[in-house]
């Protein structure tokens, strides 16, 4: 298991749904989205234990060639 990386934290109002760490990708706003790409939640951390395969996944993402498996 690699180092465990905070993505994001809950947020504390209805307003702010997460509050994201310097470590999330630039364009990434949806929970299902970082979800998607392998993070999960640990209490209300967001959190990943393999942060160069979440941007792998991300830039796979952003090449727009990235299909959800709904399988």
């Amino acid at each position: 298991m690699g180092e465990r990386v905070i993505l994001g934290n809950r947020g504390t109002s209805s307003m702010i749904k997460i509050r994201w760490t310097e470590k999330i990708p630039g364009s990434i706003n949806d929970v299902s989205d970082a979800e998607e790409m392998g993070a999960t939640w640990e209490g209300d951390e967001l959190v990943t234990y393999d942060y160069e395969g979440f941007l792998e996944q991300y830039e796979f993402y952003e090449s727009n060639d990235y299909m959800f498996d709904n399988d």
